[in-house]
Formats: C-alpha cells, structure tokens, sequence
C-alpha cells in the first residue's frame, strides 16, 4: 500500500471557505467524483484557503485529472455565487508519495491534525469539515434525526438530498438555498449532518485496516500531530479568519456580499484598518482574508 498527499492552495493565498455553502458544495463535488472515478480516500481537510487530500494507491496521472475536475467543476459553482472571473485555485498543486506504513499514518495524522494546529478546535474529531466525525456518528453535531416525526419542510430538504445523492449530483448553491429554505435553527444543523455523512467519502474500511479501529485511529490521531516534510503548509493559526468573519458579519458582509474582489478599494482599506484594530491579526491574513494583493496596505 502506498499513499499520495495532494496539497491545494487558494489563488495567491487568499480565503474560499468564508461560509458552511462553500464547505458543502466542495464536499459533495470531491464525493461524486470519488465515485464515479473509483478512488479511495484516508484523509481530507479543507481549511479557510487551503485543501487537503490523502488517496490510497493513485497514480500521478489520476490524481491530476482528479484535481482537474475538481477546481473545473468548484471554480464554476464558485464564481456563479459570487459573481467572479478567473481561477481560485494557485497552480500547480503539490503532492508528495508516502511508500512506507509509517509514513502513511504520519501524514492521515498530519492531514487531520490541521484545525487542531490552527487552533479550531481541541481535537481532530470535532472539525466539522474533515468528514472525520462522520466515521462513527451520522449527527456528531446535532441532535438525532427522526423522519418519522419531522416538519414537511424538514422531509421535504431531505427529499431532496437523497434525490441529488441517489443521482450521483453534487449540491449547487442554488441548490443549497432550496434545502435550507425554511428550517429552525436545529433543523439547519440536521441537515447539514445528514448531507455530510450521505456523502462522506472518508474510506472507512481503508482507515481500519491501518488502526484496527475507528476509536483507536482517533487516539492515535489526537495523540501524535503528526508530518508532513515533502510539502510547504501554512501549518499555523487560522482562528483569526474567524474572527475576521465576525467582524465583516456584523457589518452586513454575508452571503454573496462576501465576495472582496467586488468591494471598492477604499472600501477594503476601511475594512483593513477596522479587521486590524478589532482583531489584532497580522497584516498578512488579513490580506487573504480581503485578497488584496500583497503590494497594498
């Protein structure tokens, strides 16, 4: 067994996932073509402007034609949103062949470990995004789902998912809008499980044959941070982009207002100013948080 780390980065640095949209668009597109191309996945982690990728046993070829189809299909969903041209992906990707058993389980650790080392959590498991908690819970972060007893509006979004997963169709924005549209805030948080765990693309089989266990995989992820020294991450703080999100939220920046690259340059210098006294964050992320170009501020 072999396995081959794929590293992705945002357009010069800059942020994509501002919103839980982003996050699941992404998502259910890597699961649709994780299945319709055959490959089997033993880590994943999207982070504010990076993502991570762990395959078993892909070839270079594959896995280029994978992160292809991926950006082409992401990009496209992306700028529709948000009303943008051009690339939000930096190229080229990097990657790096893991050959040996204990390098393979430094690298899941390493993959998973990202919100941990970027202080977004206490633990692996508790990062949404990463499908990791999907491996041993169906609603790790809401409360059981009863279809029997749920609101029309409720049966009605799930209709909906099965339909787009049964079909073999990644969830658009528009889409998105649709199943949202008119849950409580507990019904919001259900479905979002529900959409994570039916399109949870982690190898669940893969993953034990390299712990034995689920439960010991994740002592043993939690216990060592694990390594990654064939490529360059930005291993380090992120939870000041939540912060920063804070901050433009209460300003009345959500949803497609999120979009930077639209906002007049004097009004992204105000924001700079006010995200830099508001957060004490360094310049830097607050460039990519903003994509502004490095020669500004």
């Amino acid at each position: 067994m072999d396995a081959r780390h794929a590293f992705i980065k945002g357009l010069a640095g800059n942020g994509i996932f501002y919103r839980t949209e982003d996050f699941l668009v992404l998502i259910t597109i890597v699961s649709v073509l994780v299945r319709e191309m055959g490959l089997v996945v033993i880590g994943f982690c999207p982070m504010f402007n990076h993502i991570h990728f762990l395959f078993k046993n892909i070839g270079l070829r594959v896995l280029r034609l994978f992160i292809q189809k991926m950006a082409i299909t992401f990009v496209k969903e992306y700028n529709k949103e948000y009303q943008r041209n051009g690339s939000v992906f930096q190229k080229p990707f990097g990657s790096s062949l893991k050959k040996v058993v204990k390098g393979i389980l430094g690298t899941v650790a390493y993959v998973f470990n990202n919100p941990v080392a970027g202080k977004l959590c206490p633990s692996a498991v508790e990062y949404r995004w990463s499908l990791l908690a999907y491996l041993r819970s169906d609603n790790p972060f809401s409360a059981p789902l009863r279809k029997r007893t749920c609101r029309n509006v409720m049966r009605k979004a799930l209709n909906m998912v099965d339909y787009f997963y049964s079909n073999n169709k990644h969830l658009s924005y528009s889409a998105l809008r649709n199943i949202f549209s008119g849950l409580d805030p507990t019904e919001y948080q259900q479905i979002i499980d529900y959409i994570l765990s039916k399109y949870n693309f982690l190898s669940k089989h893969s993953l034990e044959e390299l712990y034995k266990s689920v439960d010991k995989m994740l002592i043993a992820i939690d216990s060592n941070a694990g390594s990654e020294f064939d490529l360059e991450d930005e291993y380090g703080d992120h939870s000041c982009y939540r912060e920063m999100l804070k901050v433009v939220k209460k300003l009345g920046y959500k949803d497609k207002r999120l979009n930077f690259e639209a906002i007049p340059e004097k009004e992204l210098n105000y924001l700079f100013n006010l995200i830099s006294r508001r957060t004490k964050s360094p310049s830097s992320c607050i460039k990519k948080f903003l994509h502004l170009s490095v020669n500004q501020q």
